[in-house]
């Protein structure tokens, strides 16, 4: 009797082994985590003058498994400028699920900054990088209206882009030019 059982027990343990080896991993979108990492360029003549030359972005599911994706980075003086590389999680399409966006810095001195976005991918269990983001400066979303707004601004002038989800792209659905004086006043 004592072997019977002895014998049951471990061919339901070789199952259970051999089951879990069967079955396939599906990272769900909490399971992930994300580093930035900036690339830097650094002058042959001056040494402390660097500035931004990539960023990599990694994203590592529960199990460990890390992929490294390559995100552009404004060519900017790293020493003086902050922000580059940072990465948001937030719902962009509006579907529930935090996507990422990784700040690729600001175009001039007057901010606009500009993001890599990437979509979580509930179907597919992965992120997917979203084609157009990083051309919306200083992205602003306002979830109740299921909207993006872009901000330009360069002395005076400042342009308003909206966008929408339609069909699964990010589209344009208003621009306005303005004057920031008139703004403020």
């Amino acid at each position: 009797m004592k072997h019977s059982a002895l014998t049951l027990i471990l061919a339901l343990a070789v199952c259970t082994v051999l089951s879990s080896f069967g079955s396939r991993y599906e990272p769900q979108r909490a399971d992930f985590t994300f580093r930035t990492e900036v690339m830097q360029s650094c002058d042959e003549d001056e040494d402390d003058w660097c500035h931004a030359d990539s960023i990599l972005l990694y994203i590592t599911d529960g199990r460990g498994n890390t992929e490294v994706r390559t995100v552009w980075a404004e060519t900017l003086d790293t020493t003086n400028w902050r922000g580059i590389g940072d990465i948001m999680e937030e719902d962009i399409n509006f579907d529930g699920y935090p996507d990422l966006q990784v700040c690729n810095g600001p175009v001039n001195s007057f901010g606009n900054f500009t993001y890599t976005a990437f979509l979580w991918n509930q179907s597919e269990h992965r992120f997917v990088e979203v084609e157009g983001f990083d051309e919306i400066n200083s992205p602003e979303i306002y979830a109740a209206e299921q909207r993006i707004v872009g901000v330009w601004r360069l002395d005076n002038d400042i342009d308003i882009s909206t966008y929408e989800w339609r069909d699964g792209k990010l589209v344009l659905v208003n621009s306005e030019h303005s004057n920031y004086d008139e703004l403020t006043e």
